[in-house]
């Protein structure tokens, strides 16, 4: 009766001392760190630099539009693929708004960050950027 009471006891311990010490697959954050193009059609040279740092997320955009340079930055935050942040227009275009916020969804593959815009004018769209480097 010891035995097999020692020896289920044994068992047990292995088995579940076996299940607990297998590597756990843990998901891997995707890097958004780089830069991405601005894939709207309507500008050029839209070129953005994204830096994330302990989900804290700083943003600069630069694109052209009919002639005509825009740029902006701001800072924000990254829960999960989501990324939100305010945005402040440093060189603006006559007539656009002067600050805003983003908020983007990055797709599974990592290579694409889609969304919308709100702006101090209360225009809302779509925004999209897809990763280059």
């Amino acid at each position: 009766m010891k035995t097999r009471l020692f020896y289920l006891l044994f068992v047990s311990i292995l088995f579940s001392n076996f299940g607990y010490s297998q590597k756990k697959s843990a998901t891997q954050k995707i890097d958004i760190n780089g830069v991405w193009e601005d894939i709207n059609p309507d500008v050029k040279n839209a070129i953005v630099i994204i830096s994330e740092q302990n989900g804290k997320v700083n943003f600069s955009h630069y694109l052209e539009w009919k002639g005509q340079k825009f740029v902006e930055s701001g800072t924000g935050k990254r829960i999960g693929n989501t990324i939100g942040y305010t945005v402040d227009v440093t060189l603006p275009i006559k007539g656009w708004a002067t600050a805003g916020t983003h908020t983007l969804t990055l797709s599974e593959d990592g290579n694409t960050l889609e969304g919308t815009f709100v702006d101090n004018k209360k225009r809302t769209g779509p925004i999209a950027f897809k990763k280059i480097k």
